[in-house]
This record gives C-alpha cells, sequence and structure tokens, in this order.
C-alpha cells in the first residue's frame, strides 16, 4: 500500500466535481453525474489496478462529497436561514453517501477505461 493514493488525481477529480455540481446547482438538480464523471477522471488518471481506481475514487469521493456538502450547506443557510437545516439533515447525508458511491463506481470505471486505451489486459487484484 505504498504510494497507494495519489493526490493530483484526487485533487483534479475534487475541482472537476465542484465544478459540475456548482452549474448542477444552478439547475436545481441535487444529485447529479458530477461525482461519476469526476470520479472516472481520478482512476482514469491513477491507473495501476482495479484496486487503485476505488481507492483513489472513494478518497476523492469523501473529500470532495464532504466540500460539495458543505457548500450546499453555507448556500441553504443563505437562501433559508438556519431553522431549514433541521429538515434537510437526513437529505443531505444521503446526498453525500450518494456522491462517495458515484466516485468509487467512476473510479473503478475510469481504471477500465485507461486499460482498454492503453490496450492493456485488465489487471486483477492481487494481494
Amino acid at each position: 500500500m505504498v504510494n497507494m493514493i495519489q493526490w493530483r488525481p484526487v485533487i483534479i477529480g475534487i475541482i472537476i466535481a465542484l465544478i459540475l455540481d456548482f452549474i448542477s446547482f444552478m439547475s436545481s438538480q441535487l444529485i447529479d453525474p458530477a461525482f461519476l464523471l469526476a470520479g472516472i477522471a481520478v482512476g482514469f488518471m491513477v491507473g495501476g489496478t482495479v484496486k487503485n481506481g476505488a481507492v483513489n475514487g472513494a478518497v476523492f469521493g469523501v473529500i470532495g462529497g464532504i466540500i460539495a456538502t458543505l457548500v450546499l450547506v453555507v448556500l441553504f443557510i443563505v437562501q433559508y436561514g438556519s431553522a431549514i437545516l433541521g429538515y434537510l439533515t437526513t437529505t443531505l447525508v444521503t446526498i453525500l453517501i450518494v456522491e462517495i458511491v458515484l466516485a468509487v463506481i467512476g473510479g473503478v470505471l475510469g481504471f477500465f477505461i485507461k486499460a482498454e486505451v492503453d490496450n492493456k489486459s485488465v489487471q486483477t487484484v492481487q494481494e
């Protein structure tokens, strides 16, 4: 597990997700494909094995999901005041979980896309 997490792709994924998340929030969608698309980018950049894509996708999903949820909380407070947060807690947690799952799936898909582009055979997880 030496150097399994590659921070550059994770940070790029977070930036992509936040941009796509902001754009989709402006169009009134709460759950969108931003984390899936950014997870694919992370998995593609990481390469390696399926496990590397999934782990880096998960790290990106957790960090990016927390940031996106905090931005959403701030926007709700600005628009509606703090009273609405009690009602939205379950929704915000659900959105965070969905974003993390989509990022992991995207990381795995990105690995498979990278393997296809490189014309390599898909490496299985070897422990």
